[in-house]
């Protein structure tokens, strides 16, 4: 795929996605809600899956009364959630300063193509490019404001 195909491709799929979020606003949310709803039951039945069998697992090997059986599955479970937490905080600190050297990369090279492009273009296509985007924002702000 070439840089063309790429671009308009990709610049497509944006505005088609900002047409569909202003045409249907509320029957995205809703999905996006009841997804998130979905998503949270699924997460709650297995953590309970997990404790149920972590429960009598527990009280077959140990042979413990209920409380202690409770208390043991209890440190067991914060062990786990602090250990993933930790590796979760790891591999945000990573991701953040990866993309923050990306952001930094991206906006490097989008500002000497742009300055570029404005280099190579005559007098009369900057006058046009400027009158064209002037007139844009002009027709924009009775749609947004």
């Amino acid at each position: 795929m070439d840089e063309k195909t790429k671009f308009l491709a990709i610049n497509g799929a944006i505005l088609a996605a900002i047409l569909v979020l202003m045409l249907f606003p509320d029957v995205l949310f809703g999905l996006f809600f009841e997804l998130l709803h979905l998503l949270l039951e699924f997460a709650h039945i297995l953590f309970e899956f997990v404790e149920s069998t972590l429960d009598h697992l527990v009280e077959h090997l140990f042979e413990t009364d209920l409380h202690a059986t409770q208390v043991v599955v209890f440190y067991i479970i914060m062990s786990v959630a602090f250990f993933g937490i930790a590796g979760l905080w790891q591999a945000l600190r990573r991701a953040c300063i990866r993309g923050k050297d990306n952001l930094f990369a991206f906006w490097a090279w989008e500002k000497s193509t742009c300055s570029i492009y404005w280099l190579g273009l005559t007098v009369v296509q900057k006058i046009s490019l400027f009158l064209t985007l002037a007139i844009g924002l002009y027709v924009a702000s009775f749609f947004l404001f």
